[in-house]
């Protein structure tokens, strides 16, 4: 049995007839690689939360698409149960009004017509329709009844009314001392969607970056689910599928799973012969995926810009806002469009909110970097005229 930071992950998940590779559903992978810091921190906020302790911060989970945000969501729900703290998941396209938003945490109708009235520290709410205002009741009424963990995926998508909602109701409740920790993820684009609710205290909550592992992490993604099951992968097959998957969680998953069926196919143990046949898999799964990135990127108006900043990328890691900048100014100048400095700083903005780049530092210009390096050569190599 292996411990996967706090995670145990058992033998019995794979035997030869189960794979432990699920990639693509946003499920908790069998070995959550490379996010040790980010459990420390959530494991310190769910500990403060089940012990009454007024939590200094509350959590922000950002990084592009495909880098385990939604399975650190599902790891902080084990974490939080495993304390006896009652778990609310919710998803941005759940909420598009208040009243949604109220009638998804308040529960079923029959517990929740049981909200007749509830007082924290003092102050005292009456039930009344499910307004914004009801929100406070709401939330105040669950955690007198047990700590709670708010959990809100997709919140780059958030209506800016319904996150105001969240943001200024979790700030209020924060003053309480009320055992709740709220826990926002998306891609890049959630910096600017949360500037958009107007609740600048934001800035203020620990904010947790998921980007690519490293070789290290990248390779444990897919031994240790091998070993935990009991076979076998040699250092040429783990080198090959971490080397191609550039470190990008999803893409270990997809890969880990092309061999784990390749040998099923062969023999238990998965050797360099083994990774030819699987990459046809592992290839057709990325394309796929690629095919959809950049079918997203031509509907917004974006492959011509997609397709200068990647061919700036070429023979860069990283390019500097200005540099993006003066590459996307020249896009708009030949294709005879506005040039203007808010035009191009709305295109970088578009390009930053599908997570094509990005910049880990949260703040106004910076350094930019890939989402996804492979996916900038699939849109060189697709482009018109190329």
């Amino acid at each position: 049995m292996v411990v996967s930071h706090g995670r145990k992950v058992s033998s019995a998940q794979g035997n030869g007839d189960r794979c432990p590779f699920v990639p693509g559903r946003g499920i908790l992978p069998p070995y959550l690689a490379g996010r040790a810091l980010h459990q420390r921190a959530g494991r310190d906020l769910l500990n403060k939360v089940q012990n009454g302790v007024t939590i200094e911060s509350d959590l922000v989970l950002w990084g592009p698409r495909g880098t385990g945000k939604t399975a650190m969501l599902h790891w902080l729900a084990a974490e939080a149960r495993q304390r006896n703290i009652e778990v609310v998941s919710l998803a941005s396209a759940d909420l598009k009004t208040n009243e949604e938003l109220v009638a998804r945490i308040s529960g079923p109708p029959r517990w929740s017509e049981r909200l007749a009235s509830v007082s924290w520290r003092g102050l005292q709410w009456k039930a009344r329709d499910r307004t914004p205002d009801f929100l406070d009741h709401v939330l105040l009424r669950r955690v007198r009844r047990a700590p709670l963990a708010l959990l809100i995926d997709e919140a780059h998508t958030l209506d800016p009314l319904v996150g105001r909602t969240i943001l200024s109701t979790v700030q209020r409740l924060a003053g309480m001392d009320t055992p709740l920790l709220t826990v926002l993820a998306g891609t890049p684009g959630l910096p600017d969607q949360l500037r958009k609710m107007q609740a600048t205290f934001w800035e203020r909550n620990r904010i947790l970056t998921f980007n690519r592992l490293g070789d290290r992490d990248a390779s444990d993604a897919v031994r240790i689910p091998f070993e935990a099951a009991g076979r076998s992968i040699t250092s040429e097959a783990l080198e090959q599928a971490v080397s191609e998957s550039q470190g990008y969680p999803f893409f270990l998953q997809v890969w880990g799973k092309a061999l784990w069926d390749r040998g099923e196919q062969a023999s238990s143990e998965v050797t360099g012969s083994d990774v030819e046949p699987a990459r046809a898999k592992f290839e057709a799964r990325r394309d796929e995926f690629y095919g959809h990135r950049y079918d997203e990127l031509d509907a917004l108006g974006l492959l011509p810009a997609a397709t200068a900043v990647a061919a700036a990328f070429r023979d860069e890691l990283e390019l500097h806002s200005t540099a993006i900048d003066r590459i996307l100014e020249s896009m708009l100048s030949q294709e005879g469009r506005s040039c203007d400095r808010d035009s191009v700083a709305t295109i970088r903005r578009q390009l930053v909110a599908v997570g094509f780049i990005w910049s880990p530092r949260i703040g106004l210009g910076g350094r930019y970097v890939p989402g996804i390096p492979s996916l900038m050569d699939f849109v060189r190599r697709s482009a018109p005229g190329d």
